[in-house]
């Protein structure tokens, strides 16, 4: 089997998968059966791409044909097939025993399947149409993914606002493409944008980059498109796992390849780094009054996008690349694992009252929240990766900072030898590991840099709002003044507030 048949084959069997389910499906077929089958094509799939990933490490770039269509495997595409294909794989799987009996499980199946061979395309695509036709494809398998349980109100609503955000996102894609195309006579590879963007009058190609700047905010969830994801909670629990396989990770996808037409103009960096951190702040507010688990998720979701947005934005595309597939995995198996958290909740609720730390002891936490952060990643990046830039110093101190804040936050919960050893040691452990990940992506992936990125100082705005947000979540008692009205506003702006919303239940929750 030569290299570009096995690139082939990791994109076609999830198509492949999803044209037999949904034909399967409609002749009456046993949808179980048709689960299954799709589940083990994709789990082929998963196996190919480790092979597909192993020849592009050792050998470089594969290039494959189909008619008029190029395709490649990087490092980038073949680290992203191994996401898409190794979770939508243990996702359908989860699916199979989830949705068994489900009178919509076909759907699933089907639009599951063509959503992870489309994302598939997308990270594989070498040329604007292609790369074009591929993201509009993936959005549609979304919405068609969103509609499982399309009788629900929610569900209309959910699939309604993410219709609405994806069309001015993708309308914005595709009038860029398309001057880009007319500017360079037809169609054009990724990595010739350079040569093509350099001959436009810097209005011009300042507006084609503003233009690429709203698809990926979009797709991402990122202010000012935050409102469709929020809104997909009437999904099944599946669905939204799959939805941290690629889609909303998507954004972070489109400014990497498309690095040469926004890399060099202050203007559109600093807009996806400002919509990132406005994105992580607001999220990370509304996260802490969300009554439901998914809900905090889904929020959380949105702050760490607007995280990898920050990297992006700054031009340090290895460590968004790093963070989006962390978060892919971490994300996706909280989701699954969403009703242990309900039943773990439960019973944390019947906790007695803790205890208040003596003055003493606050101290001695804040101390340990700077000290320990900071010394293990600084210690981290002397022995590990020593040679650093600027942008990422920076966000290792941004890194610092979060993790700073979680150790306190755990302290001041409960202060003892047991809990400041049990902190010290993880966050510890965490600084190397994120450091050491960090290099090993450094090493992998060598995506087009920057010439111009946004100011790393502009981190110091979201870390501000950051603190200022912990510092007021911390206060003992009622809110008042400023406390009050954040906390109102993050309240009512978790509120859908279409007419059309009712309160929903996904019944797979209820009795799992």
């Amino acid at each position: 089997m030569t290299e570009v048949t096995l690139v082939l084959l990791t994109i076609g069997l999830p198509l492949a998968a999803a044209a037999i389910a949904a034909v399967g499906t409609r002749w009456g077929g046993s949808r179980d059966l048709l689960a299954r089958v799709a589940c083990a094509a994709v789990g082929i799939g998963f196996g190919l791409s480790v092979a597909v990933t192993v020849m592009v490490i050792s050998s470089g770039t594969i290039w494959a044909d189909l008619g008029p269509i190029r395709i490649a495997a990087d490092p980038l595409a073949a680290l992203m097939l191994l996401l898409v294909l190794g979770l939508s794989a243990v996702i359908q799987s989860f699916a199979v025993r989830y949705l068994r009996g489900d009178i919509r499980q076909g759907w699933f199946v089907a639009s599951a399947n063509l959503l992870t061979g489309c994302t598939a395309l997308l990270v594989c695509a070498t040329s604007l149409a292609t790369f074009a036709t591929a993201w509009l494809a993936a959005g549609a398998a979304l919405l068609l993914l969103l509609g499982t349980y399309s009788r629900l109100s929610q569900a209309q609503d959910g699939v309604r606002r993410t219709t609405v955000r994806f069309a001015i996102g993708d309308s914005a894609l595709v009038v860029a493409v398309v001057m880009l195309m007319i500017i360079a006579g037809g169609d054009v590879a990724l990595d010739r944008l350079g040569a093509v963007i350099i001959t436009l009058p810097m209005p011009v190609s300042t507006a084609v980059a503003l233009l690429l700047v709203l698809p990926a905010l979009a797709r991402s969830s990122q202010i000012p498109f935050q409102g469709w994801l929020p809104a997909t909670l009437a999904a099944p629990t599946p669905v939204s796992a799959l939805l941290h396989a690629g889609v909303v990770n998507a954004g972070a996808i489109l400014v990497i390849r498309f690095a040469a037409v926004l890399g060099d103009q202050a203007i559109p960096m600093t807009v996806i780094f400002l919509a990132g951190a406005a994105t992580l702040v607001y999220a990370s507010v509304i996260r802490l009054v969300k009554p439901d688990v998914k809900g905090r998720l889904v929020y959380s979701t949105m702050a760490q996008m607007g995280f990898m947005m920050m990297a992006c934005g700054l031009g340090a595309f290895t460590a968004a690349v790093f963070h989006l597939i962390a978060h892919s995995l971490f994300k996706s198996t909280l989701f699954l694992g969403a009703g242990t958290a309900v039943r773990r909740h439960a019973v944390q609720r019947d906790w007695p009252t803790r205890e208040a730390v003596r003055p003493t002891m606050v101290v001695a936490s804040i101390m340990l929240a700077i000290i320990v952060p900071a010394g293990a990643l600084t210690l981290a990046r002397l022995t590990i990766a020593p040679d650093v830039s600027a942008v990422s110093l920076a966000l290792v101190a941004f890194v610092a900072l979060t993790g700073g804040v979680t150790l306190g936050a755990a302290l001041l919960v409960r202060f003892s030898p047991g809990t400041v050893a049990i902190g010290v040691t993880s966050i510890t452990a965490l600084a190397f590991g994120y450091t050491a990940f960090l290099a090993v992506f450094d090493s992998l992936l060598t995506p087009t840099a920057p010439g111009i990125a946004a100011s790393p100082w502009l981190l110091l705005l979201p870390a501000t709002a950051l603190v200022a947000m912990e510092l007021l979540a911390r206060r003992r008692g009622a809110p008042s003044g400023l406390g009050r009205v954040v906390y109102a506003r993050a309240l009512a702006s978790t509120t859908l507030t279409s007419a059309r919303t009712r309160p929903t239940f996904d019944t797979k929750e209820v009795t799992s």
